[in-house]
């Protein structure tokens, strides 16, 4: 990996679920392979076990889902990725999504997002709000089920040139050693 690279990565709360130990894990492998490490969030309980020397965590209220915070979050994100020069923005989650389209599209960084689960929605207004997680440069799939949710769903929003990725959700076969 390129010693140049610095990722951000969103996500509204850092708790115990899929997302958030992968949001963990992923931000302590960068720092091991000469990258550096930052996560936005609301807070939650993997906080505490952050190694601090090697993850830079930024709170911010990004778990709302209210226009005004989302507005605000995405001015914030802005100051944050030209202060720490971040590269990429990764995001795990609907309402951080918002935030870091338009901080992205105003610094001209990579957008990341990962698709984890199907979300409902059963007006255009709902269904608008989820296709954040399309908009990206790079949308990652955490199945082939919802690779497949994503093209049959949001087909309207996505284009030719979008780049999909699945990786599938994994164990730490070192800590869940038998």
């Amino acid at each position: 990996m390129s010693s140049n690279l610095n990722v951000l990565q969103v996500i509204p709360k850092l708790g115990y679920g899929g997302a958030e130990t992968g949001c963990y894990d992923i931000a302590h492998f960068l720092p091991e392979n000469n990258c550096k490490s930052y996560i936005v969030t609301s807070g939650g309980e993997l906080t505490k076990f952050i190694d601090k020397k090697k993850v830079k965590l930024i709170r911010l209220p990004v778990h709302s889902k209210n226009p005004l915070l989302i507005l605000i979050n995405s001015i914030i994100l802005i100051a944050i990725i030209l202060i720490f020069n971040i590269s990429i923005v990764h995001a795990r989650s609907r309402a951080p999504a918002w935030s870091c389209l338009f901080a992205t599209k105003f610094t001209k960084r990579k957008f990341v997002t990962t698709f984890h689960g199907t979300y409902n929605f059963r007006g255009r207004l709902k269904k608008f709000y989820n296709s954040v997680m399309v908009r990206s440069d790079l949308v990652i799939a955490g199945s082939n089920f919802i690779f497949s949710h994503i093209q049959e769903n949001y087909q309207e929003f996505l284009n030719s040139k979008k780049k999909f990725l699945v990786i599938f959700r994994g164990i730490n076969a070192d800590y869940f050693d038998p």
